[in-house]
């Protein structure tokens, strides 16, 4: 299984996705921008994989991880499970 794609991958497909659409809608399919657009799009859906079910994403909360202290990791490391148990 591969990891799901974080919000800002997701948000570039989709955006790439827009902007050649809306490029085929005014029929700008010529032109060096929708290539570029489509080159993109390529790579955002390269990035993304092919298998992405379209709905799970990476969670980013942007909360800071808790950190182990110190005499528990001592602890883990020593085999004394109840200091770590009542961490």
């Amino acid at each position: 299984a591969r990891i799901p794609p974080s919000k800002e991958m997701v948000s570039s497909l989709l955006s790439h996705r827009n902007r050649k659409q809306m490029m085929e809608n005014n029929n700008e399919t010529s032109s060096e921008q929708y290539h570029r657009s489509c080159r993109l799009l390529r790579r955002a859906e390269q990035m993304v994989g092919a298998d992405w079910d379209g709905v799970t994403v990476l969670e980013d909360d942007r909360q800071r991880a808790v950190v182990m202290p110190d005499y528990i990791n001592n602890a883990a490391l020593r085999g004394d499970i109840k200091s770590v148990l009542k961490w």
